[in-house]
């Protein structure tokens, strides 16, 4: 399952205006630029030179939508998600100063959208807009069935290595549990790719990561002899939507990308793109009550 990001593949977008844009600005262009997280299957990735996943069939339907071709913009993810939305919506990046049209995989969270910064007090989305929610993800705890074949509490990490990746929800939660009670037995990764590698060669018994991530990475749908899903992490929240975010400025854009998906998820378009990388899909609660 080759995921390897090419840096050649990188679109940074140099030769395209450098500020967020109205609808018919980007219907002037013939294009827009929608921002995706960089390696990071199987939402967005490069395989055989083209770009795929979840995140990238849905941007095109929302170019389909405009009647525009759509542009990709491959972001990395920095210190925080305030920072990823400064740098690839209402900003720029600090270097190259481009911005998107759109960028996808943003809690659609009252809590999130409610946080402010601590140096201000502003809200941290308060130059963004977060419509559109299209999913409903979760953190998850998978683990070898002949090993653990469930979890009801976390406590089974005493005696167990668990894998996380470092800096992620999981990782604060399972290292503090029960003051540090099993600490030891965390194992850290800075690239989740390798926790995914030690976890098929059994030298750790279980993996924490985002549900979706972890169905498609472990080919769950042909496994679920071999392997147990966790429905949430004990003790955790673990289970947000997932939706987009536009500059504020342009509400227009915000307001046709939402009708946008909820006629994709209406038409269950959005239910077979999920299908189409074996991975379960699950609405969002924002859709569904």
């Amino acid at each position: 399952m080759p995921v390897i990001l090419k840096s050649s593949i990188l679109i940074l977008l140099l030769t395209v205006s450098l500020n967020a844009r109205s609808i018919d600005d980007i219907k002037k262009s013939g294009e827009i630029i929608i921002a995706v997280y960089e390696n990071s299957p199987p939402f967005s990735f490069i395989e055989n030179d083209k770009p795929k996943g979840i995140d990238i069939d849905l941007g095109l339907e929302l170019a389909k939508s405009l009647n525009v071709k759509a542009k990709w913009y491959f972001s990395g993810s920095d210190e925080s998600l305030a920072d990823d939305l400064r740098n690839n919506i209402w900003k720029g990046n600090l270097i190259h100063k481009t911005k998107a049209d759109v960028m996808f995989r943003v809690p659609y969270d009252y809590d999130y959208m409610r946080m402010t910064d601590i140096s201000t007090g502003e809200l941290e989305t308060e130059n963004v807009s977060i419509k559109g929610p299209y999913q409903s993800e979760s953190w998850v705890i998978a683990t070898h069935k002949k090993i653990i074949p469930e979890i009801n509490t976390l406590a089974i990490f005493a005696y167990h290595k668990i894998g996380v990746e470092i800096d992620t929800l999981p990782d604060l939660h399972l290292s503090g549990f029960a003051r540090g009670l099993f600490r030891n037995n965390i194992i850290h990764y800075t690239n989740f790719s390798e926790a995914i590698k030690d976890f098929k060669a059994g030298r750790i018994d279980a993996l924490s990561g985002l549900k979706s991530q972890l169905e498609y990475l472990l080919e769950y749908h042909k496994n679920k002899d071999k392997y147990y899903l966790s429905k949430s992490i004990p003790q955790m929240k673990s289970k947000w939507d997932l939706a987009t975010a536009t500059d504020s400025r342009y509400k227009a854009l915000s307001y046709h990308i939402d009708g946008v998906i909820q006629k994709a998820y209406e038409e269950k378009r959005i239910k077979k793109i999920f299908s189409k990388y074996h991975v379960e899909y699950v609405p969002p609660i924002a859709r569904t009550q």
